[in-house]
């Protein structure tokens, strides 16, 4: 029954990361992302991650923790036809594309399997007075 809801799932693009609550982060001047850290730390688990959508930016944004703590953010689209949105894979340090195709990519950008040809956006994070900064 599970492999035909996730079946399912693929088919409609479906996703398990769950979006960031838009008052937990802001678009800034100069196109910086501001995650509010400080006000949340537990954010995302590690091996986690959410994505942020709306808030003038240009595209939405993946958000991953990593298992060694470390934080990451991609264009949170898969660069093969439909564009359908990103998942973490827990544990295997890959990003997966939520269709039928699953296209994988590592923390780098970098296409692993499936029908994308092109790697990832992947964008410059630190971290600034306890908040996490993207630099578009």
């Amino acid at each position: 029954m599970q492999r035909l809801v996730d079946f399912i799932k693929s088919v409609w693009g479906i996703c398990e990361t769950k979006p960031l609550d838009q008052e937990l982060w802001s678009v800034e001047q100069n196109n910086i992302v501001r995650v509010k850290l400080s006000q949340r730390p537990e954010l995302c688990q590690k091996g986690g991650g959410v994505y942020l959508k709306g808030q003038r930016l240009p595209k939405p944004l993946l958000l991953i923790r990593t298992e060694d703590d470390q934080y990451l953010a991609f264009a949170n689209r898969c660069t093969h036809i439909g564009h359908r949105k990103l998942d973490p894979v827990p544990g295997q340090h890959i990003l997966r594309c939520c269709s039928v195709s699953h296209s994988t990519f590592d923390y780098e950008g970098k296409r692993l399997s499936g029908p994308a040809k092109d790697p990832l956006t992947r964008y410059e994070v630190e971290l600034s007075q306890g908040d996490l900064l993207i630099k578009l």
